[in-house]
């Protein structure tokens, strides 16, 4: 679903910030560069934002500007993938997943109580493809080891992940990008997830 976009001109007259100030933030580190958007319009190119996000992130800056130093927010805004610990009951009371997605991790990991970004990560991609698919709790359980595997050596997420199903046995797979990916006969695609979208959607809710 595309975000709704707002100009530029809307952006500082809604939040009362100048030009100058907004993109300091973005030298800074502090607003995504992908966030600016330039796009044409019947007065040449204009500047234009995903309105939901970049009006969040400002209120937040406004916020926290006098309590943090500049490099205390540049390590919250990138909710730092390395650094990311908490324990597994922290992360339960947040909801940001369902039941049956810590029930299959717990299943796959029962040892784990405390959770570093690629455990959340895991879970959040698997809670998604129930949702959105459909997907069993040991479907949820296969895709959740192969991202521990996968994650555990890799640290680009432009992949896309694939959940195969042909004569009733489950496959996962990992696809570069947008690489073309050739299907035997009576393969069917159950589900499809894009990692590189689905760590910035939870990186957005983590630093909320």
């Amino acid at each position: 679903m595309d975000d709704k976009l707002i100009s530029k001109k809307e952006l500082l007259s809604l939040e009362k910030i100048s030009y100058g100030t907004l993109y300091r933030w973005k030298r800074q580190g502090l607003i995504p560069e992908s966030w600016f958007i330039h796009k044409a319009t019947d007065i040449g190119q204009a500047t234009f934002f995903p309105e939901e996000k970049i009006i969040s992130r400002i209120e937040r800056i406004k916020e926290l500007k006098n309590e943090l130093s500049v490099e205390q927010m540049q390590e919250l805004f990138s909710a730092n993938v390395e650094s990311f610990k908490i324990p597994i009951a922290d992360f339960k009371s947040l909801d940001i997943v369902g039941k049956m997605s810590l029930t299959a991790f717990a299943s796959v990991f029962p040892a784990k109580s405390m959770l570093d970004f690629n455990d959340v990560f895991g879970m959040y991609v698997v809670d998604h493809l129930m949702k959105l698919s459909g997907i069993y709790l040991e479907d949820a359980k296969q895709v959740l080891r192969l991202l521990c595997k996968y994650l555990s050596v890799e640290t680009s997420k432009e992949y896309q992940l694939l959940l195969l199903r042909k004569m009733g046995v489950p496959m996962t797979v990992l696809v570069r990008g947008d690489d073309e990916i050739l299907l035997e006969d009576n393969t069917e695609v159950i589900a499809c997830a894009n990692l590189g979208e689905f760590e910035e959607a939870l990186k957005d809710q983590l630093i909320a």
